[in-house]
């Protein structure tokens, strides 16, 4: 392979990752990326068939769609920051909405404009008052969301008139720019119908793009997790399936007993799909703390998960904030449910952990990969950072 080719194929997987990552560009979201989609455009839409996927452009945008096989999807754990349902109908009947918009508009307007969808006769969405607060707030959030994903552009940047419009709803509020590509994208009704009505699958023929899948969209593929004839041929073909997976991402994989993670980089070394943790926060300490002491503590199953109740769960939080209280902020020295909250929300978060209905901890196998950090007192000028055990099995 000539260093060129090799430069392309490169630059070809950052730019599949960085799709995996951000599914729909335009210039003014991503104006590299963008340019990465179109140069390589070809081959992304080979590594995007091997998925069961399909990368769609429509003049000056581009989205990666993921078309359902048969019934399945694979769900990742959900951030704490992800939008609600509410936000969501919220964006879509912007997005209506924007169908009657040309050239700019300003989210006084497209305010309007939702108030009266929502009062059409036939419509079946909570009324929309921009008369309450919270609602404009609510508004404003999705117009940002429609944002990031390119449909709108924000045309002015005085950040008072947007506030004036949020708090008083008083002025124009901001003005927009409609991105009639990636509106059409984003409403593509192929890819609502897909959604809503997929295709029967034969099993045997979606095996791979449905394994394939998990390790691209989830943390973690856990052997326990999955049907036995799957987990039989994942256990059999990794090999081949980290070929696929190195050729189309440039990702490596890491093989353990309990199953197999695929660790993505983007062009700047940087792991874009993965969670940034732990980071400087308290709730990001504890939880790492907590997650070190449950697999200490807790009872070791042949599937690599580790099981405490909720009687051990109370215990060792109590003792947390015995041994370690001092680095705690104030809110978790004072309330031990606080600590137990944080700790269970980021590892949940994170696909580390799963909390059974009576309170009790299920700690996954990916969790052995971060320990506890030693404690630095105030006068040392090191800094504190979790060691992770990255050891690999390596795959034949």
């Amino acid at each position: 392979m000539s260093a060129r080719t090799s430069a392309q194929q490169v630059a070809a997987q950052h730019a599949f990752v960085g799709l995996l990552a951000q599914p729909m560009i335009t210039p003014a979201t991503n104006r590299e990326l963008f340019r990465l989609v179109v140069r390589h455009q070809q081959p992304l839409s080979e590594a995007a068939r091997r998925l069961g996927y399909r990368i769609q452009r429509v003049g000056q945008a581009a989205r990666l769609i993921r078309v359902p096989v048969g019934e399945t999807a694979n769900v990742p754990p959900r951030p704490s920051d992800a939008p609600s349902r509410r936000l969501l109908a919220l964006m879509c009947l912007i997005a209506a909405c924007c169908e009657e918009v040309s050239g700019t508009v300003t989210l006084q307007r497209l305010s309007d404009m939702v108030r009266d969808v929502c009062a059409a006769p036939g419509v079946q969405v909570s009324p929309y008052d921009p008369d309450i607060k919270s609602e404009r707030r609510q508004l404003r959030d999705a117009a940002a969301l429609l944002a990031r994903w390119g449909v709108l552009n924000r045309r002015t940047s005085d950040e008072k008139m947007l506030e004036e419009w949020t708090e008083d709803g008083s002025g124009p509020g901001a003005g927009y720019e409609v991105d009639r590509d990636a509106l059409l994208l984003m409403t593509s009704p192929d890819v609502l119908a897909a959604a809503l009505q997929p295709e029967p699958a034969d099993a045997d023929a979606t095996r791979t793009i449905r394994l394939l899948r998990a390790l691209v969209e989830t943390p973690a593929v856990l052997y326990a997790d999955l049907d036995p004839s799957d987990a039989d041929t994942l256990r059999r073909h990794r090999s081949r399936y980290a070929g696929y997976l190195a050729q189309m991402t440039g990702g490596a994989i890491e093989a353990r007993q309990e199953g197999i993670l695929l660790v993505l980089y983007d062009g700047d070394g940087r792991p874009p799909t993965v969670a940034d943790w732990p980071r400087a926060k308290a709730a990001d300490w504890v939880a790492l703390l907590a997650a070190d002491q449950a697999g200490r503590d807790g009872l070791r199953h042949d599937d690599g998960t580790v099981h405490l109740t909720r009687v051990l769960v109370n215990e060792l939080i109590d003792d947390l904030i015995r041994s370690r209280g001092a680095y705690m902020n104030d809110r978790q020295k004072a309330d031990p449910q606080v600590v137990l909250d944080d700790a269970q929300r980021v590892l949940t978060e994170l696909g580390l952990l799963r909390v059974t209905g009576d309170g009790g901890w299920v700690l996954l196998p990916p969790a052995a990969r971060y320990r506890d950090p030693d404690v630095l007192y105030p006068e040392t000028t090191s800094r504190t950072s979790s060691a992770a055990d990255l050891t690999v099995v390596e795959i034949a």
